[in-house]
């Protein structure tokens, strides 16, 4: 019983941590509705890569934007960010996956070089 207390602030700190990416894991579930055909196991995948790069893409550009307009970002703009990141990270997923299937086929494809004339 006296256990339950001393992880209750560890969960909520989990928690806290994981609603502070609430913006971006909703853009990826909004962007399912502009995909057709998809499995489960792929809107799974899909919602998975959207939050993924609003928690690692999303503070990357907040940084980037942090160069050119210092200071603090307003929490709103944040929030967008992640928001667009997540939205936007079913775009890019198809590609990527695309290229990853051409990489498990052809590994030393990025190890080719060509020598002489092309």
């Amino acid at each position: 019983m006296g256990q339950s207390h001393l992880n209750e602030p560890a969960i909520a700190a989990a928690f806290a941590k994981l609603v502070a990416f609430a913006p971006g894991f909703a853009g990826a579930v909004f962007s399912l509705a502009f995909v057709e055909k998809l499995t489960r196991r792929g809107r799974v995948v899909a919602v998975m890569a959207g939050l993924l790069s609003a928690m690692f893409i999303a503070p990357a550009i907040c940084a980037i934007c942090d160069l050119f307009w210092p200071g603090d970002l307003h929490g709103s703009i944040t929030k967008a960010i992640q928001f667009l990141t997540g939205l936007c990270a079913m775009g890019c997923l198809p590609k990527l996956l695309g290229w990853l299937e051409k990489l498990a086929g052809d590994p030393l494809s990025l190890l080719k070089v060509k020598v002489g004339p092309a």
